[in-house]
């Protein structure tokens, strides 16, 4: 067998195979732009596709620039080429992936702030436009944000809008095929394709938080949190859009002088001292965990009776704070907008509230006193995860794509 090899700046050995009597192994490159907090989860979710396509017995290849912290397993092969996304960067990739056999299936995780440049690298798209024009290569957008809103008060914003809608018109007349994180993407880009025909998918993203059963330690949780008898949580990072909700919702729940509080995520324990300052009373029902491990966040949410989780613009299949509950079974209360899926409702998996803090408590409680229909709402919440958001769905649904 004749092969090829290439040996990147990182140091990874790229091997083509040539001709041989077996079938050959799918071959699937995974382009991922510079990990940050503007990009939200994508290269988590990047890492769950590229493990899972890998286990399925593909050849995964995924193309990082330098700064992107990836942890995926060994078998996937990962080239930090991309280096600082410049001219001399995309050329140095393009070369490499040119020694693969064609076609080549080229998955890009589509964040606008995700690939440098101030978040205006019209060069990667048009680069994406030639891999697909000349190369013939196999384009598939995986959607996670489109761009930018136009803003009347910032300029700046203004400028990088305009530029956003250049660069994903480029990228969509370049793509077969786009996989979308929210179904109403697709209204939102098809004008952007200008008439090319172009597939769109709606693809959930998972929840980031893996499930760890450990009834021992949900026990002893709930024995040092709820000893009052019931334990209500939300998970979030208690920005200021989330906290002016919860600051109506949470005294009206902790009217119920045998409910507990728990606030998970990074920021609650500052929003738990600010609740403190205004309602002393909540001392010693009120409870906050700070920065917790994945794994001691499974535990955290497994503890809980109920989930509250307001959001400005209602609950969406993107809100990875919602997905992590949902994964564990947990009864959560939301609300709706208009960008709401119908999904929700339509299998009774969370319990919609108007956005009030009585509407919320009378949501709670209406779950309080009937413990068989909690117990519908969790179950119709954990098959809903595995129906729709579950890693493994992901991946047979990538897998059964057209290559």
């Amino acid at each position: 067998m004749k092969s090829i090899q290439d040996k990147p700046a990182d140091g990874a050995t790229i091997q083509v195979a040539g001709n041989a009597a077996a079938e050959p192994t799918p071959v699937c490159h995974i382009i991922v732009g510079d990990s940050s907090p503007q990009t939200g989860g994508m290269c988590a979710h990047m890492t769950l596709l590229a493990d899972g396509l890998a286990n399925a017995a593909q050849d995964v290849h995924v193309w990082a620039p330098d700064a992107t912290e990836l942890a995926c397993q060994s078998v996937v092969k990962i080239h930090k080429t991309l280096g600082k996304l410049s001219l001399r960067d995309l050329r140095r990739t393009g070369g490499l992936l040119n020694g693969f056999r064609k076609p080549r299936r080229l998955l890009v995780y589509w964040v606008p702030h995700a690939y440098g440049y101030k978040s205006m690298n019209v060069l990667f798209c048009l680069w994406l436009w030639l891999r697909s024009a000349f190369r013939k290569d196999r384009v598939e957008l995986m959607v996670q944000e489109c761009f930018l809103s136009f803003s009347r008060r910032n300029w700046k914003q203004s400028v990088m809008a305009m530029v956003h809608r250049m660069m994903i018109a480029l990228a969509l007349n370049a793509a077969d095929h786009v996989w979308i994180a929210l179904s109403g993407y697709e209204q939102t880009l098809r004008p952007w394709t200008f008439g090319k025909r172009v597939a769109f998918t709606w693809l959930p993203v998972p929840s980031n938080v893996e499930v760890h059963n450990d009834p021992a330690k949900v026990a002893d949780l709930r024995a040092r949190l709820a000893a009052t008898g019931y334990l209500i949580g939300h998970f979030g990072t208690y920005g200021d859009s989330i906290t002016r909700l919860l600051d109506d919702i949470v005294p009206a729940l902790l009217k119920d002088g045998d409910a507990s509080l728990l606030l998970l995520g990074s920021r609650g324990l500052q929003f738990r001292k600010q609740l403190l300052e205004r309602f002393p009373d909540f001392e010693g029902r009120l409870h906050a965990t700070g920065y917790l491990s994945d794994a001691e966040l499974s535990i955290y949410l497994s503890a809980c009776d109920v989930m509250i989780q307001p959001y400005p613009d209602g609950l969406t299949g993107r809100r990875g704070s919602s997905l992590a509950p949902l994964a564990h079974g947990c009864a959560i209360v939301t609300n709706a907008t208009e960008v709401t899926e119908s999904l929700w409702s339509a299998r009774g998996a969370v319990i919609f509230a108007e956005m009030t803090g009585p509407a919320f408590r009378e949501a709670v409680r209406d779950l309080r006193k009937d413990p068989a229909a909690a117990q519908r709402v969790r179950r119709a919440a954990h098959e809903t995860y595995v129906s729709y958001f579950d890693p493994a769905h992901m991946v047979k649904t990538i897998q059964a794509a057209k290559s």
